[in-house]
């Protein structure tokens, strides 16, 4: 029989066998140990800890599971090792293909940040994206509409995960780390 404890990570609750609690705590307190300036690392570790919670949530069939080690290796194989601690090994789990998701750009914005947020989806230069909307405005009225729908569907990009995604990069504990 194995112990179970209940772990809040990145603001949810699991339930975690003792040994897959001990091993996800000695990564996050490796990872924790390679950024430079304390003062970011709250803010850092705590993007990091909604990224694990988001991992073992995909692979919990239900919420009477508890993780398990081999969910413990998927998430440090999705995330990846901390820069001094890189393994060259075969892994069962590939990180995931970076998948792009379009959100606003609320760092960037001038408005609600859709211009930004299209530009760092499509890889163009917000400026080509504003003047292509100002034409579009223009020239029948479709800019407004168009700005307007996309206002309201789009969500902002808040965590630093959301503005990886929005470019299209990996959401990589390195990549989360380096997003500063």
């Amino acid at each position: 029989m194995k112990k179970i404890i209940t772990a809040n990570i990145g603001g949810k609750s699991f339930m975690t066998d003792e040994d897959a609690f001990v091993k996800l705590q000695n990564y996050l307190d490796s990872f924790k140990a390679t950024i430079a300036h304390p003062k970011d690392a709250e803010e850092i570790m705590e993007e990091i800890e909604f990224r694990v919670a988001e991992i073992l949530q995909e692979h919990l069939h239900n919420e009477m599971q508890s993780v398990n080690c081999a969910m413990v290796n998927i998430v440090i194989a999705q995330l990846g090792k901390p820069e001094g601690e890189r393994e060259h090994k075969y892994t069962p789990y590939p990180p995931p293909p970076s998948r792009k998701r379009l959100y606003r750009d609320p760092d960037n914005r001038m408005l609600g940040g859709v211009c930004s947020g299209v530009a760092a989806f499509f890889n163009l230069d917000t400026l080509l994206v504003r003047i292509i909307f100002l034409v579009m405005l223009i020239f029948g009225g479709v800019g407004f509409w168009l700005y307007i729908v996309l206002w309201i569907t789009a969500p902002a990009a808040r965590t630093i995960a959301e503005k990886l995604e929005m470019r299209g990069e990996p959401a990589t504990a390195e990549n989360i780390k380096n997003a500063r």
